[in-house]
Protein backbone atom coordinates (compact mmCIF):
# COMPACT_ATOMS: atom_id res chain seq x y z
CA UNK A 1 0.00 0.00 0.00
CA UNK A 2 1.46 3.35 -1.04
CA UNK A 3 1.48 6.35 1.28
CA UNK A 4 2.35 9.89 0.38
CA UNK A 5 5.84 9.58 1.83
CA UNK A 6 6.84 6.46 -0.06
CA UNK A 7 7.77 5.83 -3.66
CA UNK A 8 5.48 7.18 -6.37
CA UNK A 9 3.11 5.10 -8.48
CA UNK A 10 4.72 4.47 -11.83
CA UNK A 11 1.32 4.53 -13.54
CA UNK A 12 -0.45 7.86 -13.96
CA UNK A 13 -3.33 8.36 -11.54
CA UNK A 14 -6.41 10.46 -12.25
CA UNK A 15 -4.72 13.12 -10.12
CA UNK A 16 -1.70 13.16 -12.45
CA UNK A 17 -3.88 13.40 -15.56
CA UNK A 18 -5.98 16.15 -14.00
CA UNK A 19 -2.96 18.32 -13.34
CA UNK A 20 -1.65 17.74 -16.86
CA UNK A 21 -4.83 18.59 -18.76
CA UNK A 22 -7.51 20.27 -16.71
CA UNK A 23 -6.16 22.24 -13.80
CA UNK A 24 -5.97 26.01 -13.44
CA UNK A 25 -2.90 25.42 -11.26
CA UNK A 26 -0.96 24.08 -14.26
CA UNK A 27 -0.31 27.72 -15.20
CA UNK A 28 2.23 27.80 -12.40
CA UNK A 29 5.54 26.04 -11.92
CA UNK A 30 6.17 26.74 -8.24
CA UNK A 31 4.28 27.48 -5.01
CA UNK A 32 5.29 28.90 -1.65
CA UNK A 33 3.12 27.26 1.03
CA UNK A 34 2.79 29.24 4.25
CA UNK A 35 1.89 27.01 7.20
CA UNK A 36 3.20 23.93 5.42
CA UNK A 37 3.42 21.95 8.67
CA UNK A 38 -0.37 21.85 9.06
CA UNK A 39 -2.05 18.49 8.64
CA UNK A 40 -3.91 19.57 5.48
CA UNK A 41 -1.24 21.87 4.05
CA UNK A 42 1.43 19.16 4.29
CA UNK A 43 -0.82 16.85 2.26
CA UNK A 44 -1.44 19.56 -0.36
CA UNK A 45 2.30 20.15 -0.55
CA UNK A 46 2.85 16.45 -1.24
CA UNK A 47 0.11 16.34 -3.90
CA UNK A 48 1.65 19.32 -5.70
CA UNK A 49 5.18 17.91 -5.35
CA UNK A 50 3.94 14.57 -6.70
CA UNK A 51 2.76 16.45 -9.79
CA UNK A 52 6.16 18.01 -10.48
CA UNK A 53 5.60 21.48 -8.99
CA UNK A 54 8.49 23.14 -7.21
CA UNK A 55 7.42 23.61 -3.59
CA UNK A 56 8.78 25.98 -0.96
CA UNK A 57 7.37 26.16 2.54
CA UNK A 58 7.47 27.89 5.90
CA UNK A 59 5.98 27.43 9.33
CA UNK A 60 6.38 28.85 12.82
CA UNK A 61 7.76 25.63 14.34
CA UNK A 62 9.43 22.45 13.20
CA UNK A 63 7.49 19.17 13.34
CA UNK A 64 7.55 15.53 12.27
CA UNK A 65 5.45 16.36 9.21
CA UNK A 66 7.90 19.08 8.18
CA UNK A 67 10.83 16.70 8.54
CA UNK A 68 9.06 14.20 6.27
CA UNK A 69 8.47 16.91 3.68
CA UNK A 70 12.15 17.87 3.87
CA UNK A 71 12.97 14.24 3.15
CA UNK A 72 11.04 14.74 -0.10
CA UNK A 73 13.46 17.57 -0.98
CA UNK A 74 11.00 20.36 -0.22
CA UNK A 75 12.77 23.52 0.95
CA UNK A 76 11.27 24.72 4.24
CA UNK A 77 12.12 27.67 6.47
CA UNK A 78 11.06 28.13 10.10
CA UNK A 79 9.69 31.67 10.37
CA UNK A 80 9.19 34.16 7.57
CA UNK A 81 10.76 33.41 4.19
CA UNK A 82 10.77 36.48 1.89
CA UNK A 83 13.22 34.71 -0.43
CA UNK A 84 10.53 32.11 -1.16
CA UNK A 85 8.04 34.85 -1.97
CA UNK A 86 10.51 36.18 -4.49
CA UNK A 87 11.22 32.76 -6.06
CA UNK A 88 7.68 31.33 -6.29
CA UNK A 89 5.00 31.80 -8.95
CA UNK A 90 2.15 31.83 -6.41
CA UNK A 91 1.52 31.71 -2.65
CA UNK A 92 -0.78 29.33 -0.73
CA UNK A 93 -1.65 30.26 2.85
CA UNK A 94 -3.61 28.79 5.74
CA UNK A 95 -6.62 30.54 7.22
CA UNK A 96 -4.47 31.46 10.22
CA UNK A 97 -2.29 33.83 8.17
CA UNK A 98 -3.74 37.31 7.79
CA UNK A 99 -3.11 40.16 5.39
CA UNK A 100 -0.77 41.80 7.91
CA UNK A 101 1.81 39.00 7.59
CA UNK A 102 5.06 40.37 6.15
CA UNK A 103 5.35 37.60 3.52
CA UNK A 104 1.77 38.29 2.35
CA UNK A 105 2.48 42.02 2.18
CA UNK A 106 5.55 41.28 0.04
CA UNK A 107 3.61 38.88 -2.19
CA UNK A 108 1.01 41.56 -2.87
CA UNK A 109 3.73 44.10 -3.62
CA UNK A 110 5.26 41.68 -6.14
CA UNK A 111 1.79 40.90 -7.62
CA UNK A 112 2.07 37.21 -6.77
CA UNK A 113 -1.25 35.31 -6.88
CA UNK A 114 -2.33 34.32 -3.36
CA UNK A 115 -4.56 31.29 -2.78
CA UNK A 116 -6.15 29.93 0.36
CA UNK A 117 -5.76 26.30 1.42
CA UNK A 118 -9.45 25.81 0.69
CA UNK A 119 -9.19 27.21 -2.86
CA UNK A 120 -6.35 24.83 -3.70
CA UNK A 121 -8.15 21.82 -2.23
CA UNK A 122 -11.27 22.75 -4.20
CA UNK A 123 -9.22 23.02 -7.38
CA UNK A 124 -7.49 19.67 -6.81
CA UNK A 125 -10.72 17.78 -6.10
CA UNK A 126 -13.13 19.24 -8.66
CA UNK A 127 -12.78 16.42 -11.22
CA UNK A 128 -13.32 13.66 -8.68
CA UNK A 129 -16.31 11.92 -7.17
CA UNK A 130 -15.71 13.84 -3.98
CA UNK A 131 -16.82 12.50 -0.59
CA UNK A 132 -16.72 15.36 1.93
CA UNK A 133 -17.15 14.70 5.64
CA UNK A 134 -18.30 17.73 7.63
CA UNK A 135 -19.47 18.45 11.17
CA UNK A 136 -18.41 20.08 14.40
CA UNK A 137 -16.72 16.88 15.56
CA UNK A 138 -16.07 13.31 14.43
CA UNK A 139 -14.78 14.27 10.97
CA UNK A 140 -11.35 12.67 11.19
CA UNK A 141 -12.52 9.36 12.64
CA UNK A 142 -15.36 9.09 10.11
CA UNK A 143 -13.02 9.96 7.24
CA UNK A 144 -10.69 7.23 8.50
CA UNK A 145 -13.49 4.67 8.69
CA UNK A 146 -14.69 5.49 5.18
CA UNK A 147 -11.12 5.32 3.90
CA UNK A 148 -10.60 1.92 5.52
CA UNK A 149 -13.82 0.57 3.98
CA UNK A 150 -12.94 1.88 0.51
CA UNK A 151 -9.42 0.48 0.68
CA UNK A 152 -10.69 -2.90 1.89
CA UNK A 153 -13.23 -2.94 -0.94
CA UNK A 154 -10.49 -2.32 -3.52
CA UNK A 155 -11.80 1.13 -4.52
CA UNK A 156 -8.31 2.70 -4.27
CA UNK A 157 -9.46 6.25 -3.36
CA UNK A 158 -7.33 9.29 -2.82
CA UNK A 159 -7.50 10.11 0.90
CA UNK A 160 -6.95 13.53 2.47
CA UNK A 161 -7.45 13.30 6.23
CA UNK A 162 -6.93 15.63 9.18
CA UNK A 163 -4.76 13.22 11.13
CA UNK A 164 -2.35 10.34 10.71
CA UNK A 165 -4.47 7.36 9.66
CA UNK A 166 -2.74 4.29 11.06
CA UNK A 167 -3.86 2.12 8.12
CA UNK A 168 -1.59 4.12 5.81
CA UNK A 169 0.66 5.76 8.45
CA UNK A 170 0.01 9.09 6.78
CA UNK A 171 -2.42 11.95 6.25
CA UNK A 172 -2.50 11.33 2.49
CA UNK A 173 -2.91 8.40 0.16
CA UNK A 174 -2.92 8.95 -3.60
CA UNK A 175 -5.10 6.35 -5.28
CA UNK A 176 -5.81 5.65 -8.94
CA UNK A 177 -9.61 5.72 -8.91
CA UNK A 178 -11.99 8.64 -9.41
CA UNK A 179 -12.94 8.74 -5.69
CA UNK A 180 -11.49 11.40 -3.40
CA UNK A 181 -12.26 11.37 0.35
CA UNK A 182 -11.65 14.51 2.40
CA UNK A 183 -12.55 16.21 5.62
CA UNK A 184 -14.58 19.37 5.06
CA UNK A 185 -13.86 22.08 7.63
CA UNK A 186 -16.46 24.81 8.03
CA UNK A 187 -14.12 27.43 9.53
CA UNK A 188 -14.21 30.62 7.47
CA UNK A 189 -16.57 28.78 5.06
CA UNK A 190 -13.57 26.91 3.71
CA UNK A 191 -15.63 23.82 2.79
CA UNK A 192 -17.63 25.88 0.31
CA UNK A 193 -14.88 25.50 -2.31
CA UNK A 194 -15.69 21.77 -2.48
CA UNK A 195 -18.06 20.34 -5.12
CA UNK A 196 -19.32 17.14 -3.57
CA UNK A 197 -20.72 13.89 -4.85
CA UNK A 198 -21.47 12.75 -1.30
CA UNK A 199 -21.86 15.41 1.41
CA UNK A 200 -21.84 14.05 4.96
CA UNK A 201 -22.99 16.15 7.94
CA UNK A 202 -22.22 14.49 11.27
CA UNK A 203 -23.47 17.26 13.56
CA UNK A 204 -23.75 21.05 13.72
CA UNK A 205 -22.87 22.80 16.97
CA UNK A 206 -21.52 26.12 18.17
CA UNK A 207 -17.85 26.51 17.27
CA UNK A 208 -15.55 28.96 15.49
CA UNK A 209 -17.66 31.81 16.84
CA UNK A 210 -14.79 34.23 16.20
CA UNK A 211 -15.87 33.93 12.56
CA UNK A 212 -19.52 32.79 12.59
CA UNK A 213 -20.70 34.86 15.62
CA UNK A 214 -23.76 32.63 16.19
CA UNK A 215 -25.30 29.25 15.42
CA UNK A 216 -27.67 30.66 12.79
CA UNK A 217 -24.70 31.71 10.67
CA UNK A 218 -23.19 28.25 11.08
CA UNK A 219 -26.37 26.69 9.70
CA UNK A 220 -26.35 29.13 6.78
CA UNK A 221 -22.84 27.97 5.95
CA UNK A 222 -23.80 24.29 6.13
CA UNK A 223 -26.79 24.95 3.88
CA UNK A 224 -24.41 26.35 1.26
CA UNK A 225 -22.28 23.23 1.72
CA UNK A 226 -25.38 21.10 1.02
CA UNK A 227 -26.11 23.20 -2.07
CA UNK A 228 -22.66 22.24 -3.41
CA UNK A 229 -23.75 18.61 -3.72
CA UNK A 230 -24.06 17.49 -7.33
CA UNK A 231 -27.53 16.80 -8.77
CA UNK A 232 -26.80 13.07 -8.96
CA UNK A 233 -25.13 13.09 -5.55
CA UNK A 234 -26.27 12.36 -2.00
CA UNK A 235 -26.49 14.24 1.29
CA UNK A 236 -26.05 12.08 4.40
CA UNK A 237 -27.05 13.63 7.74
CA UNK A 238 -27.55 12.75 11.41
CA UNK A 239 -31.28 12.47 12.13
CA UNK A 240 -30.73 12.46 15.91
CA UNK A 241 -29.24 15.97 15.74
CA UNK A 242 -31.47 17.32 12.97
CA UNK A 243 -32.47 20.98 13.23
CA UNK A 244 -35.02 22.63 10.94
CA UNK A 245 -32.46 25.31 10.12
CA UNK A 246 -30.69 22.68 8.01
CA UNK A 247 -32.32 22.69 4.57
CA UNK A 248 -32.09 19.27 2.95
CA UNK A 249 -32.73 18.31 -0.69
CA UNK A 250 -34.67 15.26 -1.81
CA UNK A 251 -31.48 13.30 -2.38
CA UNK A 252 -30.83 13.11 1.40
CA UNK A 253 -30.35 10.01 3.53
CA UNK A 254 -30.46 9.97 7.34
CA UNK A 255 -28.60 7.93 9.93
CA UNK A 256 -29.08 7.66 13.68
CA UNK A 257 -30.46 5.74 16.61
CA UNK A 258 -34.00 7.09 16.29
CA UNK A 259 -36.81 5.36 14.44
CA UNK A 260 -37.23 6.90 11.02
CA UNK A 261 -33.52 6.95 10.21
CA UNK A 262 -32.77 5.35 6.84
CA UNK A 263 -29.59 3.85 8.33
CA UNK A 264 -30.33 2.94 11.94
CA UNK A 265 -28.33 1.36 14.76
CA UNK A 266 -30.35 -0.94 17.02
CA UNK A 267 -29.45 -3.26 19.88
CA UNK A 268 -26.30 -1.30 20.72
CA UNK A 269 -24.23 -3.33 23.18
CA UNK A 270 -20.83 -3.19 24.83
CA UNK A 271 -19.19 -6.41 23.59
CA UNK A 272 -15.81 -5.66 25.19
CA UNK A 273 -14.74 -3.06 27.72
CA UNK A 274 -15.51 0.30 26.09
CA UNK A 275 -16.15 -1.22 22.64
CA UNK A 276 -19.55 -1.50 20.97
CA UNK A 277 -21.48 -3.59 18.47
CA UNK A 278 -24.85 -2.87 16.90
CA UNK A 279 -27.37 -4.19 14.39
CA UNK A 280 -27.36 -2.14 11.19
CA UNK A 281 -30.77 -1.56 9.66
CA UNK A 282 -31.52 -0.06 6.24
CA UNK A 283 -35.09 1.17 5.75
CA UNK A 284 -36.22 -1.07 8.61
CA UNK A 285 -34.50 -4.20 7.32
CA UNK A 286 -31.59 -5.69 9.27
CA UNK A 287 -28.41 -5.98 7.20
CA UNK A 288 -25.92 -7.34 9.73
CA UNK A 289 -24.34 -6.99 13.17
CA UNK A 290 -21.24 -4.79 13.18
CA UNK A 291 -18.43 -4.77 15.76
CA UNK A 292 -16.35 -1.61 16.16
CA UNK A 293 -12.64 -1.93 16.99
CA UNK A 294 -12.46 1.57 18.52
CA UNK A 295 -13.58 2.73 21.96
CA UNK A 296 -16.66 4.79 22.75
CA UNK A 297 -20.36 4.64 22.02
CA UNK A 298 -20.10 7.93 20.10
CA UNK A 299 -18.21 6.05 17.40
CA UNK A 300 -21.41 4.20 16.52
CA UNK A 301 -22.58 7.45 14.90
CA UNK A 302 -19.32 7.71 12.93
CA UNK A 303 -19.71 4.11 11.81
CA UNK A 304 -23.33 4.68 10.75
CA UNK A 305 -22.30 7.63 8.57
CA UNK A 306 -19.53 5.50 7.08
CA UNK A 307 -21.92 2.63 6.35
CA UNK A 308 -24.40 5.03 4.73
CA UNK A 309 -21.63 6.37 2.50
CA UNK A 310 -20.35 2.92 1.55
CA UNK A 311 -23.79 1.48 0.81
CA UNK A 312 -24.55 4.54 -1.33
CA UNK A 313 -21.49 3.56 -3.37
CA UNK A 314 -22.93 0.01 -3.74
CA UNK A 315 -20.28 -1.58 -1.53
CA UNK A 316 -21.40 -4.96 -0.18
CA UNK A 317 -22.06 -5.30 3.55
CA UNK A 318 -19.32 -7.95 3.91
CA UNK A 319 -16.78 -5.46 2.53
CA UNK A 320 -18.09 -2.83 4.93
CA UNK A 321 -17.67 -5.20 7.88
CA UNK A 322 -14.16 -6.01 6.73
CA UNK A 323 -13.29 -2.33 6.33
CA UNK A 324 -14.54 -1.42 9.81
CA UNK A 325 -12.68 -4.39 11.32
CA UNK A 326 -9.53 -3.23 9.53
CA UNK A 327 -9.82 0.35 10.82
CA UNK A 328 -6.67 0.93 12.90
CA UNK A 329 -7.59 4.31 14.28
CA UNK A 330 -6.06 7.78 14.04
CA UNK A 331 -3.01 9.16 15.77
CA UNK A 332 -4.11 11.58 18.54
CA UNK A 333 -7.62 10.08 18.59
CA UNK A 334 -8.00 8.06 21.80
CA UNK A 335 -4.38 6.99 21.31
CA UNK A 336 -2.84 4.86 24.03
CA UNK A 337 0.47 6.49 24.94
CA UNK A 338 1.53 3.95 27.52
CA UNK A 339 0.45 1.16 29.85
CA UNK A 340 2.42 1.49 33.07
CA UNK A 341 1.61 -1.55 35.20
CA UNK A 342 -2.07 -1.31 34.28
CA UNK A 343 -2.22 2.48 34.56
CA UNK A 344 -2.92 4.11 31.20
CA UNK A 345 -2.03 7.44 29.60
CA UNK A 346 -4.35 8.27 26.69
CA UNK A 347 -4.01 11.15 24.22
CA UNK A 348 -6.97 12.59 22.34
CA UNK A 349 -7.45 15.60 20.05
CA UNK A 350 -10.74 16.59 21.73
CA UNK A 351 -10.96 20.36 22.17
CA UNK A 352 -14.66 21.21 21.77
CA UNK A 353 -16.82 20.61 24.90
CA UNK A 354 -18.94 17.98 23.11
CA UNK A 355 -15.82 16.12 22.00
CA UNK A 356 -14.33 16.31 25.49
CA UNK A 357 -17.50 14.95 27.04
CA UNK A 358 -17.63 12.07 24.54
CA UNK A 359 -13.95 11.26 25.08
CA UNK A 360 -14.28 11.25 28.88
CA UNK A 361 -17.41 9.12 28.66
CA UNK A 362 -15.55 6.55 26.55
CA UNK A 363 -12.66 6.52 29.03
CA UNK A 364 -15.02 6.21 31.98
CA UNK A 365 -16.43 3.07 30.37
CA UNK A 366 -12.89 1.67 30.43
CA UNK A 367 -11.83 2.62 33.96
CA UNK A 368 -15.31 2.35 35.51
CA UNK A 369 -15.19 3.71 39.08
CA UNK A 370 -11.43 4.12 39.25
CA UNK A 371 -9.62 7.45 39.29
CA UNK A 372 -9.63 9.39 36.00
CA UNK A 373 -7.60 12.60 35.58
CA UNK A 374 -8.01 14.82 32.52
CA UNK A 375 -5.16 17.11 31.48
CA UNK A 376 -6.52 19.71 29.06
CA UNK A 377 -4.98 22.47 26.96
CA UNK A 378 -7.76 24.80 25.74
CA UNK A 379 -7.52 25.66 22.05
CA UNK A 380 -7.87 29.38 21.17
CA UNK A 381 -8.99 32.25 23.35
CA UNK A 382 -12.18 32.80 21.36
CA UNK A 383 -13.41 29.23 21.80
CA UNK A 384 -12.59 29.34 25.52
CA UNK A 385 -14.53 32.59 25.91
CA UNK A 386 -17.59 31.78 23.80
CA UNK A 387 -18.01 28.21 25.10
CA UNK A 388 -16.90 28.95 28.67
CA UNK A 389 -20.08 27.67 30.34
CA UNK A 390 -19.95 24.46 28.30
CA UNK A 391 -16.35 23.91 29.40
CA UNK A 392 -17.50 24.15 33.02
CA UNK A 393 -19.82 21.16 32.49
CA UNK A 394 -18.01 18.87 30.04
CA UNK A 395 -15.58 17.46 32.65
CA UNK A 396 -18.31 16.16 34.98
CA UNK A 397 -17.47 12.47 34.48
CA UNK A 398 -13.78 12.71 35.42
CA UNK A 399 -12.33 12.98 38.96
CA UNK A 400 -9.88 15.84 38.39
CA UNK A 401 -9.17 18.44 35.69
CA UNK A 402 -5.65 19.77 35.18
CA UNK A 403 -5.41 22.78 32.90
CA UNK A 404 -2.50 24.12 30.87
CA UNK A 405 -2.23 27.60 29.30
CA UNK A 406 -4.50 28.26 26.31
CA UNK A 407 -2.98 27.34 22.95
CA UNK A 408 -3.42 30.55 20.89
CA UNK A 409 -3.20 29.12 17.34
CA UNK A 410 -4.10 32.07 15.13
CA UNK A 411 -5.24 34.39 17.93
CA UNK A 412 -4.04 37.10 20.29
CA UNK A 413 -4.88 36.94 24.02
CA UNK A 414 -8.25 38.20 25.25
CA UNK A 415 -8.21 40.02 28.58
CA UNK A 416 -9.56 37.86 31.40
CA UNK A 417 -9.72 34.69 29.29
CA UNK A 418 -7.20 32.29 30.84
CA UNK A 419 -6.93 28.64 31.80
CA UNK A 420 -6.28 29.75 35.36
CA UNK A 421 -9.68 31.46 35.50
CA UNK A 422 -11.34 28.41 33.95
CA UNK A 423 -9.68 26.17 36.53
CA UNK A 424 -10.93 28.35 39.38
CA UNK A 425 -14.51 28.27 38.05
CA UNK A 426 -14.39 24.47 37.62
CA UNK A 427 -13.21 24.22 41.24
CA UNK A 428 -16.02 26.51 42.39
CA UNK A 429 -18.49 24.20 40.63
CA UNK A 430 -17.33 21.30 42.79
CA UNK A 431 -14.81 19.58 40.53
CA UNK A 432 -11.21 19.29 41.73
CA UNK A 433 -9.00 21.30 39.37
CA UNK A 434 -5.38 22.37 39.12
CA UNK A 435 -3.54 24.80 36.87
CA UNK A 436 -0.01 24.35 35.52
CA UNK A 437 2.08 27.04 33.85
CA UNK A 438 3.99 24.65 31.59
CA UNK A 439 4.38 21.09 30.38
CA UNK A 440 7.39 20.41 32.61
CA UNK A 441 5.62 20.99 35.93
CA UNK A 442 2.55 19.09 34.70
CA UNK A 443 4.69 16.15 33.59
CA UNK A 444 6.31 15.88 37.01
CA UNK A 445 2.90 15.69 38.69
CA UNK A 446 1.70 13.05 36.22
CA UNK A 447 4.73 10.91 37.07
CA UNK A 448 3.86 11.25 40.76
CA UNK A 449 0.16 10.46 40.35
CA UNK A 450 0.09 7.70 37.75
CA UNK A 451 0.46 4.90 40.33
CA UNK A 452 -2.75 6.11 42.00
CA UNK A 453 -4.71 6.70 38.78
CA UNK A 454 -6.37 4.27 36.37
CA UNK A 455 -6.32 6.64 33.38
CA UNK A 456 -4.68 9.99 32.73
CA UNK A 457 -6.18 11.55 29.60
CA UNK A 458 -4.24 14.24 27.79
CA UNK A 459 -6.68 16.26 25.69
CA UNK A 460 -6.32 19.14 23.24
CA UNK A 461 -5.71 20.15 19.64
CA UNK A 462 -2.65 22.34 20.23
CA UNK A 463 0.93 21.33 20.97
CA UNK A 464 -0.07 19.29 24.03
CA UNK A 465 0.93 16.24 21.98
CA UNK A 466 4.51 17.18 22.98
CA UNK A 467 3.62 16.41 26.59
CA UNK A 468 1.98 13.14 25.58
CA UNK A 469 4.99 11.96 23.61
CA UNK A 470 7.43 13.11 26.30
CA UNK A 471 5.59 10.77 28.64
CA UNK A 472 5.64 7.99 26.05
CA UNK A 473 9.40 8.40 25.69
CA UNK A 474 9.82 8.37 29.49
CA UNK A 475 7.92 5.10 29.95
CA UNK A 476 9.33 3.46 26.81
CA UNK A 477 12.78 3.83 28.40
CA UNK A 478 11.71 1.96 31.55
Amino acid sequence: MQTCYKKENKNLSLLNLFFIYNNMLSKFNSFYIMGIGGISMSAIAQILKNNNFQIYGSDLVDSELIEKLKDENIEIMIGHAPEFVDKCDAVIRTGAIGDDDSDIILAKKLNKPIFSRAEILGEITKKYKLISISGSHGKTTTTGMIASILLSAGKDPTIHIGGILNNINSNLYIGKSDIFVTEACEYKDSFLTLKNYISIILNIQEDHLDYFKNLDNIFRSFNKFVDNTSIDGIVIYNLDEYDSRLKLPENSLSFGFKDGAVFQAKNIEEYSVGKYCFDLFYNGEKLDKLFLPCYGKHNVYNALASCACALSLNIEIEQIKKGLNNFLGIKRRNEQICDYNGHFIIHDYAHHPAEIEASIKALREICRNERLIVVFQPHTFTRTKTLFNQFLKCFDMCDEVWLLPIYPAREKPIEGVTSENLSQKIEENGKKSRYFNDFSSCKQEILKEIDKTAVIAILGAGDIEKLAYQLKEHYDDK
